[in-house]
């Protein structure tokens, strides 16, 4: 199907490449209304990352598809969540595994890198929804993350958020979230907790809308919980 009918004068970025040829075919330009365009097409990109995801082991229980529609009206509400669970079960029957990089690219081309953190953050709501973060969730959601140049310090530090590793103490994933070694002084600690506040700070979220920066709150109090907990058990 030709994207022309679908691509306007003065279209935004994600009208064109691989999000827009997605868009023209399973949910069309009606859906835009030139109306904080910029946020819904941020959301949509959500959306179809998040299909990826749910799929990555090679099925999608309805069981599971349950899980997102309570994720998506918790973070969305349930007018918008409804609109984009629908758009969501449209992804779900596609298959566009092979366009994974190239829309990575494209988002990594036209989004801050505060906007791509969320991204990953989004996905490991998504994966966690049904309280249980499958190892082949974890490795989409990092391939996921190199595409859109999160380094690795970032995404463990969002994945410590949703995956507990059994051989960790209830502290070790702390140290994780604030990106620093069991060893670090106390001094570090803080040092790392401040950087941690700056770069998670949901005010650097720019273009998102509310939902978004609401759904950035819990990286923020992750940080700040978890630079609590590592001071508390020193004292």
């Amino acid at each position: 199907m030709s994207l022309g009918k679908y691509i306007g004068a003065g279209a935004g970025w994600f009208l064109g490449g691989p999000i827009g040829g997605l868009i023209g075919y399973y949910i069309g330009k009606s859906f835009f209304s030139e109306v904080n365009d910029q946020q819904k097409a941020y959301e949509i990109s959500l959306l179809i990352l998040s299909s990826l995801v749910i799929k990555a082991d090679g099925k999608v229980l309805k069981s599971e598809l349950e899980f997102v529609r309570v994720f998506f009206t918790k973070t969305f509400g349930n007018q918008k969540s409804d609109q984009y669970f629908k758009v969501f079960n449209k992804l779900n029957k596609a298959s566009f595994e092979s366009k994974l990089r190239p829309i990575c690219l494209q988002l990594n081309s036209n989004l801050q890198h505060s906007e791509r953190i969320e991204i990953v953050h989004f996905l490991f709501g998504i994966a966690a929804a049904d309280n249980e973060v499958h190892q082949s969730e974890i490795n989409l959601i990092a391939k996921i993350a190199d595409y859109l140049n999160v380094n690795k310090y970032d995404l463990d530090s969002i994945k410590a958020m949703f995956v507990r590793s059994k051989s960790n103490t209830n502290i070790d994933y702390c140290f994780q979230i604030l990106e620093i070694n069991k060893e670090a002084t106390d001094d570090e600690v803080k040092k790392a907790y401040r950087k941690m506040c700056l770069k998670f700070h949901p005010d650097k979220l720019q273009g998102v809308s509310v939902d978004i920066k609401k759904l950035a709150e819990e990286k923020f109090i992750a940080v700040k919980d978890a630079y609590e907990r590592i001071i508390k058990t020193r004292k």
